[in-house]
């Protein structure tokens, strides 16, 4: 039942964050609302100059247990608690000299920045507030009739409130704030509970709780009659939310997720020194390539595929300038995405309003990702370790009578890189390194090699080339391959060097194959499924 406006008379304070609490404080009493406060906050006010009532003067206790109980009284908790249209409720609270309290303003000890920083195990148990998270509780519970403030942002607001509604709140403005207060107990709870099992954690814990804040909602989803938001979770790493978006619309859904394809095509490629330049379209790479200048990464990035491209996202791993903007823009792009961009490239981008500008920063190669995925399915959320694996030469396994020579095993190593960012099944082609042909996707290994091969035989057209652009290229397979097939097509074309993960009942069959052909195959021990 709606309850209508209550008028502020009696509030209690006790807050971990003092910052803003005197002006709060005055502007209360402007509206002549008695105050009380727990130890630490009241002690505050005075050194101000404000009076306010000790939480003992009305418990008639001082604090026990060096301070783990002070606002745990009934003399504070009945005056919280009385629903004011039950006679027997108001009937107690005479009976025991309890008076209404009609705001409660708390945060919590701060237990969340203690984990974090791992501070000791006392320090981090006596942040675990007790006292604070019954105050605010007790209130939302009791939002009918009491108002309820979890954190200094709503200072102003609440104050804003009471401005223009003569000394009161509303029905609504209660229940909001308890919302809000319900969540921060919530929240906090699972802070303790994480940390409480965090030596448990490799075993994954029988619960898991995960915090999600709503960063903005999206234009629409996947497609346009689907609604969607953006939420960031408690694990997300921070400094990737840090970029500058410089133009163009909002970043769509589908923007979001080329954009997160994107960052872990670059991140792959962390050590490498040269420029270079990927494209992305539906989360799947269709041209990445290294240059001695960005401008040549992306001339080489983009002819692995240029009708898949278009519409796509082009990132670099170096800064952009204008001569490359220039380039860039002759191809409807939906955004570009590179450490930062030169005055002239601005302003030239700024010719094309659509198209989204996004700057990531010049230091995102000490940006990291965190080290756990979920993703929701019909039965549930699967949760698993990020695939962070990152192979090297001394990695990989030779297990043909050929070895690759050094431009080969660089190129293997980089399509290998490729490959992992590829949904599966995924058939990676490439030369000097550059992609000259990707499959993914497909049901069968056997069809992306098929549309890999078909990728590259463009390319030859594109060039006017006689022999097969694959001719002494490299081959990566996100898994093994079932039978010899896949090898046989791409050797027909001139293929020189493959890198699998190995593991197939048939791997001497496909290896054999590979010796017959004179061709060399290294095993990564390491599957690079993406689903």
């Amino acid at each position: 039942m709606k309850k209508g406006f209550v008028k502020i008379k009696r509030a209690i304070i006790s807050v971990s964050n003092k910052e803003g609490i005197e002006e709060f404080v005055l502007r209360l009493r402007s509206w002549n609302i008695e105050v009380i406060a727990s130890g630490g906050t009241a002690s505050t006010l005075r050194e101000k100059g404000i009076e306010v009532i000790d939480v003992e003067d009305i418990t008639g206790f001082p604090p026990l247990l060096m301070g783990r109980v002070k606002t745990l009284h009934p003399s504070i908790h009945g005056g919280i608690l009385a629903l004011r249209d039950k006679p027997q409720h108001i009937s107690d609270l005479k009976q025991n000299n309890i008076e209404p309290i009609d705001l409660v303003v708390c945060d919590l000890y701060p237990f969340e920045e203690m984990a974090r920083q791992k501070k000791d195990y006392s320090s981090c148990i006596e942040n675990i507030d007790i006292g604070g998270i019954t105050l605010l509780r007790a209130a939302a519970k009791n939002y009918d009739y009491v108002t309820v403030i979890s954190n200094n942002s709503g200072f102003l607001d609440f104050l804003n409130h009471l401005d223009s509604n003569d000394g009161s709140t509303s029905h609504e403005f209660r229940r909001l704030n308890a919302i809000k207060a319900f969540s921060c107990s919530s929240n906090y709870d699972g802070q303790v509970y994480k940390w409480f099992v965090r030596d448990d954690f490799d075993k994954f814990p029988k619960e898991k709780f995960i915090k999600s804040t709503l960063k903005k909602n999206l234009p629409y989803g996947e497609n346009s009659h689907q609604r969607a938001a953006l939420y960031q979770t408690e694990d997300y790493d921070q400094s990737w939310a840090n970029y500058t978006q410089h133009q163009g619309k909002d970043l769509s859904y589908n923007n979001l997720l080329d954009f997160d394809s994107s960052i872990g095509l670059i991140l792959g490629f962390r050590d490498y020194l040269r420029p270079l330049v990927g494209i992305i379209k539906h989360t799947n790479p269709c041209g990445v390539a290294t240059g001695k200048t960005v401008l040549e990464a992306f001339e080489r990035a983009f002819l692995s595929d240029p009708i898949s491209a278009f519409g796509g996202i082009v990132i670099s791993n170096s800064s952009i300038s204008v001569g490359v903007t220039e380039k860039i823009i002759q191809t409807f792009f939906e955004m570009i995405i590179a450490p930062s961009f030169d005055d002239e490239s601005l302003e030239l981008l700024s010719k094309k309003q659509n198209m989204r500008v996004v700057s990531i920063g010049k230091n995102w190669k000490s940006k990291v990702a965190s080290d756990y995925e979920f993703r929701s399915i019909y039965q549930g959320i699967l949760f698993q370790e990020r695939d962070k694996n990152e192979i090297s030469a001394k990695d990989l396994k030779l297990v043909t009578n050929r070895n690759p020579n050094n431009k080969e095993l660089e190129d293997l190593i980089f399509a290998w890189k490729v490959v992992k960012q590829i949904k599966s099944n995924g058939i990676v082609f490439a030369k000097n390194g550059a992609t000259i042909g990707i499959g993914s996707g497909q049901p069968s290994r056997i069809d992306s090699t098929i549309t890999a091969i078909e990728k590259s035989e463009k390319l030859k057209e594109k060039r006017g080339m006689v022999l097969s652009p694959l001719d002494g290229a490299v081959m990566a397979s996100d898994a093994f391959f079932p039978f010899s097939d896949s090898l046989e097509k791409a050797v027909s074309k001139g293929i020189k060097s493959v890198i699998q993960p190995g593991g197939s009942m048939r791997d001497n069959e496909v290896i054999d194959f590979a010796n017959e052909k004179g061709i060399s195959m290294l095993l990564t021990g390491i599957r690079a499924f993406k689903h």
